[in-house]
């Protein structure tokens, strides 16, 4: 390794090492400088379409791989950005968003320089570094823009991007151009980020025979487990998953955690959505006496307007980092590791002194059977098609489902095992998100070296509607250049269907412009695609189809071009399925849900 590195450089390294392959951007002239180190760096650049979609990429490159990155350029590329960067902060996504900006000296002096604000309206000496000021409340930390101390920058470097991975919170990097080629030490390189932030001792032994204790005095407990902050690490989920298949305790999660607990261990029992699931489960968490919440995010939406939380006085919340006894003197918290407190937890349980309650009241979501069809020529409808999707489902399989309905039907999906995962929102619900997240989920998976060769077979799922996929459809064009493994649902009701449910769905606000969605492949360069793979010796396809009745579906799913799973037959690439449904068509347990929405906004 040699002596000195550029900041740059040092960057991108940190970042490879972390996980890092992939970083999402669009060129702006105060980042070029920075992106001829990229390459160098064993980073590999992949361009957006614009800004806002780079960060839901890597929003959804670090749901998969743990830590993501952006990079744009100063003012108007890190605000086209900054909804993305908000809502990996509002549900816990660890994203490192690196920002180009003007030389230092420009920056002290108040230059008036391009993509800048006016100065009449800010102060002189802060106006350039503003930008920065608008990512305080959405990024865990950053560092001085405006700093010489060589040491002290690289060690910045290292706390931001630390902060990202321990946090699980986006973090910002102000990079000025005249900063990105000055030379640092490069040993700091050779000792591993994460002998940098090791935890120190905590709690987590006391706070494990604490809960133990609670756990063998309850006579009816619950888990509920969520994702917000833990996607990542692996270990984590597994140490989870461990804890509740050994100690048999009944176990749910919210919608946005569903891939967090395998659906093959016995005592799971589905997604809590009290009355609108498919089995309401609210007669079970109203009778327990402890609830144990693994990072659960109550939000309005995903627990029905707050009606299906369990009360804080029998329920143990835990974080990433903290754990809270609200029954125990008004509320106690503790700083503890999650994966330390398991591991103590399953080393010392003694399922002897554990509760056997009845759960006869939460069923089996792995039996619930689609409505009858009384002729396959019906057309589809949303109570069913998600049910019947099930059979699709590979292992390995990503599958997001966007902010409309196919988060709310998607929550009923079995698992085909451990190793598929559901991406869904759980708060922010940015309208587009999923169609580039889908991108970074994809890059993650099949492009990362560290996945294994069955993961990279993996196929990345996406159920979008038509209004969100209109919102960020550019980047379909990055998933066929790319040369991406992905499927897509476009569940075409023209337009909102969500909101027309919640108010005046008559009204032509709720409508978007008709597209032909299936001839958009050839738009954005499929047939360039597919010549580049040829020349490569790698198979891509790109295939189309269009389902309205239940027979389509029933033809698709029997169809081998499009089963490209784990052991499936069809070449790798893209399959854009527009599937047309009625314009006010919502799973059924769902319409009150809507009308009580509705009413909540008066």
């Amino acid at each position: 390794m040699p002596q000195t590195i550029s900041v740059a450089s040092y960057i991108f390294k940190r970042l490879q090492q972390n996980g890092v392959n992939h970083v999402f951007g669009v060129p702006g002239d105060y980042m070029l400088k920075a992106l001829d180190h990229v390459k160098a760096s064993g980073v590999k650049w992949t361009g957006t379409c614009n800004e806002l979609n780079a960060g839901y990429a890597a929003d959804g490159y670090a749901r998969t791989n743990g830590l993501g990155a952006l990079f744009t350029t100063y003012g108007v590329g890190e605000l086209s950005a900054i909804n993305a960067v908000a809502g990996s902060y509002a549900e816990r996504v660890p994203v490192v968003h690196v920002v180009g900006l003007p030389r230092r000296e420009h920056l002290e002096r108040g230059k008036l320089v391009h993509h800048s604000l006016m100065r009449t309206h800010v102060a002189r000496l802060k106006q350039p570094l503003v930008f920065s000021g608008m990512h305080e409340s959405v990024t865990g930390a950053r560092f001085d823009a405006l700093s010489r101390d060589s040491q002290q920058i690289i060690d910045s470097v290292d706390d931001v991007i630390r902060r990202a991975i321990v946090q699980r919170v986006p973090t910002y990097i102000p990079l000025p151009s005249d900063m990105v080629a000055e030379q640092v030490q490069a040993q700091q390189l050779s000792v591993p980020l994460r002998a940098l932030y090791q935890r120190q001792e905590d709690s987590s032994e006391d706070v494990a025979n604490d809960l133990l204790r609670l756990l063998y005095s309850a006579k009816a407990p619950l888990l509920l487990v969520d994702r917000a902050g833990t996607d990542h690490p692996e270990s984590l989920r597994q140490l989870l998953n461990d804890f509740i298949r050994c100690s048999g305790i009944p176990t749910l999660t919210m919608p946005s955690g569903a891939s967090m607990v395998d659906h093959n261990i016995k005592n799971y029992y589905g997604v809590h959505a009290g009355p609108a699931g498919q089995i309401d489960t609210m007669p079970y968490v109203n009778a327990c006496d402890l609830v144990v919440s693994f990072s659960c995010m109550h939000s309005d939406t995903q627990t029905l307007g707050w009606s299906v939380v369990p009360p804080r006085v029998k329920t143990v919340a835990i974080s990433r980092s903290r754990l809270r006894f609200f029954n125990k003197n008004g509320g106690q918290s503790y700083e503890i590791s999650v994966e330390r407190m398991l591991a103590k937890m399953i080393a010392k349980l003694d399922t002897h002194r554990l509760a056997k309650p009845d759960t006869t009241s939460l069923g089996n979501f792995r039996k619930v059977m689609p409505q009858l069809i009384t002729s396959l020529d019906d057309p589809i409808d949303q109570t069913s098609f998600y049910l019947r999707l099930n059979s699709y489902l590979r292992p390995h399989d990503t599958i997001l489902l966007a902010n409309a309905t196919p988060i709310l039907g998607g929550r009923d999906f079995v698992l085909p095992d451990k190793s598929c995962r559901v991406i869904a929102s759980g708060l922010w619900f940015s309208i587009g998100h999923v169609l580039p997240a889908a991108l970074g989920a994809a890059m993650a998976q099949q492009r990362s070296p560290q996945s294994s060769e069955e993961v990279r077979s993996g196929r990345v799922v996406l159920l979008d509607g038509d209004g969100s996929f209109q919102v960020t459809a550019q980047e379909l064009s990055t998933i066929i250049h790319q040369r991406l493994n992905v499927t897509i649902f476009i569940i075409n009701n023209d337009g909102y269907a969500y909101e027309r449910l919640i108010h005046n769905p008559d009204e032509d606000y709720h409508d978007i412009a008709p597209w032909d969605y299936l001839s958009l492949p050839a738009t954005f360069g499929a047939a360039q695609a597919i010549k580049k793979a040829e020349e490569l010796g790698e198979d891509y396809s790109v295939d189309t189809y269009t389902m309205r009745t239940w027979k389509d579906l029933e033809a698709f799913l029997s169809d081998d071009t499009f089963d490209n799973g784990f052991g499936g037959k069809a070449k790798r690439g893209l399959k854009l399925i527009d599937v047309k449904m009625a314009k006010t068509d919502v799973p059924e347990k769902f319409k009150a849900v809507f009308a009580s929405a509705g009413k909540n906004l008066d």
